[in-house]
């Protein structure tokens, strides 16, 4: 049968067709990336060679479309080399500007041809770059592991801003990325981003922040006698307070708690706009940073207005 016999030949001298397969293969490959191709780019637009002490606050264009020819073996290559389009914005000043870009200004191994470039010519405008120092603030993700909390978080509180005066002046502060305090139970240091608004030619330096932090076990202390004040003036008529002191339970480190009194605890009611009543209400518990109230007793505070 035909089968059998087309099996005893593939089996017959089986190592040199494999040879020959693979020579074959090679000499494939070899041809392919001998032979040349045309490829289009779309490349991002590379400003750093404008002076520090100016900004890009607009373009007409965010990349180039950038049509090439190479051989096979360098166009394989192109992923590694990140191409880009650098401007020559060496002698830039304020103002509305147009730049001629050619092959050039192509950032590309020197064995691949440009070919053409659209648009070949892009527009942009010009601002005095200004700074100004403004806040920083860390905002807290998570909770520390059970039995523990944060006593301390450390870093530097501002940062330059740069930027056109009109933006950079309508902002005071910024915000880092957050802060990942999820089940932690010793103390640890990281570097977070700062968040820029994406916004023409905002830019902080530095870019992030180092921050410490520093984690405690936790303790409670409880405060007894802790006196109740109201705050503010009723709409109308004399606001009454039945029960003056409280006793609160507090937790937190262990470093903040140490030597806690009640004299170092804020206790308020607020009375402002309330008219005349019979009333149950909350207090305002004002603490150091890193303590919170776990039990109050009361809970509520019985207010007349009269």
């Amino acid at each position: 049968m035909p089968a059998p016999r087309f099996i005893r030949w593939i089996v017959k001298d089986w190592w040199l067709k494999l040879i020959a397969l693979v020579a074959a293969v090679v000499l494939w490959l070899f041809a392919r990336l001998e032979q040349e191709y045309t490829r289009e780019l779309k490349l991002g637009l590379d400003m750093s060679l404008l002076p520090t002490e100016y900004v890009v606050v607009e373009q007409n264009v965010d990349s180039v479309s950038v049509e090439i020819r190479g051989k096979g073996r360098y166009l394989v290559q192109l992923g590694k080399f990140e191409p880009k389009i650098v401007l020559p914005l060496v002698s830039m000043r304020e103002g509305r500007e147009r730049l001629r870009i050619g092959p050039e200004n192509v950032k590309l191994p020197e064995q691949i041809q440009v070919r053409s470039l659209d648009p070949y010519q892009i527009e942009l405008v010009i601002e005095r770059r200004a700074k100004r120092k403004v806040a920083v603030i860390v905002r807290s993700d998570g909770i520390p592991a059970e039995g523990f909390a944060i006593s301390d978080i450390d870093y530097d509180k501002t940062v330059d801003l740069y930027g056109t005066k009109e933006v950079v002046s309508t902002f005071s502060h910024l915000f880092s990325e957050p802060l990942n305090v999820d089940g932690v139970s010793e103390s640890f240091s990281t570097k977070l981003a700062i968040q820029v608004p994406d916004t023409a030619g905002l830019a902080t330096e530095p870019s992030s922040i180092l921050v410490k932090v520093r984690v405690e076990p936790e303790t409670t202390v409880v405060l007894s006698n802790v006196p109740v004040s109201l705050k503010g003036v009723p709409l109308q008529g004399q606001a009454y307070l039945l029960n003056k002191e409280a006793k609160l339970t507090l937790r937190g480190p262990v470093s903040l708690l140490r030597g806690y009194s009640k004299d170092e605890v804020e206790v308020t009611i607020s009375v402002s706009y309330m008219t005349p009543g019979d009333y149950r209400v909350p207090a305002d518990v004002s603490l150091a940073p890193g303590i919170k109230v776990e039990n109050s007793e009361p809970a509520v505070f019985r207010l007349l207005i009269r």
